[in-house]
């Protein structure tokens, strides 16, 4: 293949390299994003604030939304900067070919890889949020039970000393 032949590929598959580096930033941010509703929804449940941690939800659903969307174009893109490169479509092999195709910079493989550690690092942080959130939300539902099962016990112990208004009834 002659060098003029080789410019607009070689353009094509810069291209494909800077889209996906965008592509994994732009997702790495909006796992942060996810990472932070996660944790006030976390925050409002440890405070009692179930209104607010209702609402959450609905903000936490629809940025996941955002998320899959992302990573169906992350995909898409590194699976074209794959073919372009003649690697497969993982960070490690990306990498190694971006290091030594000459027609990157050495910058432009460093900001792949810092893109790339920034997602694994916001992957890593929201899976432990959403252990710890896992967590409370299991401690709610025990502690939930634990009283739910306790009026039980006390109504059931008095038996018939409760009246239909729900006071006692001391009369003989």
């Amino acid at each position: 293949m002659s060098e003029a032949a080789k410019q607009p590929e070689t353009q094509n598959i810069s291209l494909s390299v800077k889209n996906l580096t965008m592509a994994v930033l732009d997702e790495a941010d909006l796992i942060d994003e996810l990472r932070l509703a996660v944790i006030r929804q976390r925050d409002a449940i440890r405070d009692g604030d179930h209104a607010e941690a209702h609402s959450l939800m609905k903000d936490i659903q629809d940025i996941s939304f955002d998320v899959q969307a992302q990573e169906m174009l992350r995909t898409r893109l590194a699976d074209a900067a794959a073919a372009g490169l003649e690697c497969e479509p993982r960070v490690s092999a990306l990498f190694n070919a971006i290091a030594v195709n000459t027609s990157f910079s050495e910058s432009e493989a460093s900001l792949f890889n810092e893109a790339s550690e920034h997602l694994k690092y916001a992957v890593s942080t929201l899976k432990m949020e959403i252990s710890v959130l896992s967590g409370l939300v299991e401690h709610n539902e025990k502690f939930g039970a634990m009283l739910l099962s306790e009026w039980k016990r006390i109504n059931t112990g008095f038996g018939s000393g409760l009246n239909q208004s729900g006071g006692l009834d001391f009369r003989g």
